[in-house]
């Protein structure tokens, strides 16, 4: 009885992570590719990859040592990260996409506005500058670089470059950091914010930032 009841249960988990892949195709910078297909599969680099989906929605695609971090953005192109073999990692641009209960993939134009995560994702930033961050547990804070991309209304995508070059994406919707992109990878994907004298102090994993409002909002 055991087992049937572990087998439904892988069914329908299986199940669940095929029908929230969204349909996209995306090129990385290192010239990895990623796609999915209508069956649930996504295909790192031309190849099936393993795929491993987390409760807040985000499904990391494995192949031969490179990870593929896709966030579904409902009706919008997800956001795609890559972490390569040698852990170089960054943002890979989503260059078709079919939204939930579309007619067919279409190719990414520049006709409207995208959402601040596609942006972000193209280096396309509302504002630059810098914050406090720290790469690891017990490190003191130091300045990093950052970008924002924003949607207005508090809802925006900060991607801060760490000192060792590697990039994080934080997401904001309505005021509140919602999550990170952080991945299997990392190990670590805990996430933590809360709001110190108008600063988000936000726990990614092992990394620590503090964020301005203003970053957020504008102004």
């Amino acid at each position: 009885m055991k087992r049937i009841i572990v087998a439904i249960a892988a069914t329908l988990v299986a199940g669940t992570a095929s029908a929230s892949v969204p349909i996209f195709a995306a090129k990385c910078p290192t010239g990895i590719t990623a796609d999915s297909n209508a069956k649930g599969q996504v295909y790192v680099n031309g190849k099936v990859a393993k795929l491993i989906k987390r409760p807040d929605g985000q499904i990391t695609a494995q192949s031969d040592g490179v990870y593929i971090d896709i966030t579904p953005q409902g009706n919008q192109p997800p956001v795609v990260h890559y972490t390569a073999k040698d852990k170089t990692n960054g943002f890979c641009g989503v260059v078709s996409f079919k939204a939930p209960g579309g007619a067919g993939a279409a190719s990414i134009g520049a006709t409207q506005r995208e959402p601040s995560s596609a942006r972000a994702g193209q280096g396309q930033f509302d504002a630059t500058g810098q914050i406090s961050c720290a790469q690891r547990p017990g490190q003191p804070m130091t300045k990093c670089n950052f970008g924002v991309a924003r949607d207005g209304g508090g809802s925006a995508t900060v991607v801060v470059t760490m000192p060792d070059g590697r990039k994080r994406a934080i997401f904001f919707e309505k005021g509140k950091a919602t999550g990170a992109d952080l991945s299997q990878a990392d190990g670590n994907m805990s996430f933590h914010s809360s709001m110190k004298n108008g600063d988000y102090v936000i726990q990614a994993g092992d990394e620590r930032y503090e964020i301005f409002e203003a970053v957020v909002y504008g102004g």
